[in-house]
């Protein structure tokens, strides 16, 4: 029920207004009805998820959903998968843009390039840093734009 999922993530957010949420949601599921895709999408809306990822449904040997009918048509899969990206992209940005002019603290994860604790290595956007942070060592950056997913600083102070 996205609803309670809807009131545990506002309880949060009023408790710690910098948590970051995530999910990952398979699109095309045998028996996906436009109306289950239109919900998806009306918790997107709502949830203002930080990050997510969407997956098309593929049949998997010795799973129950292998053998299920109603398989949605591929290309419809296709479809649905670019709207749920295309309305998340446009919500990971907000959140993003939201982040310009704001001091974060950043993990160097390589030469000019870090995280904070909202993104995950190697899935999400990164911090651009200037190239002389050490390797391995937080900092505290004051983010000067947002480039889709990836934030950009304008300098940074090496703690």
């Amino acid at each position: 029920d996205g609803g309670r999922f809807l009131a545990r993530m506002a309880d949060i957010r009023r408790r710690a207004p910098e948590a970051a949420f995530r999910s990952n949601f398979i699109v095309g599921y045998p028996g996906e009805t436009e109306d289950d895709h239109d919900a998806l999408l009306a918790f997107l809306d709502d949830a203002e998820l930080d990050w997510c990822g969407f997956f098309a449904w593929s049949p998997e040997d010795g799973t129950f959903a292998a053998d299920l009918d109603g398989r949605v048509e591929p290309g419809l899969v296709v479809e649905r998968l670019a709207e749920c990206s295309e309305r998340q992209d446009a919500i990971t940005a907000r959140h993003r843009d939201d982040l310009v002019g704001r001091e974060v603290e950043v993990l160097v994860d390589r030469s000019g390039v870090g995280r904070t604790y909202r993104e995950a290595p190697e899935i999400d956007g990164v911090v651009h840093l200037p190239p002389d942070l050490a390797v391995g060592a937080m900092a505290t950056v004051s983010i000067a734009a947002s480039t889709g997913p990836d934030l950009v600083v304008a300098g940074a102070s090496e703690e």
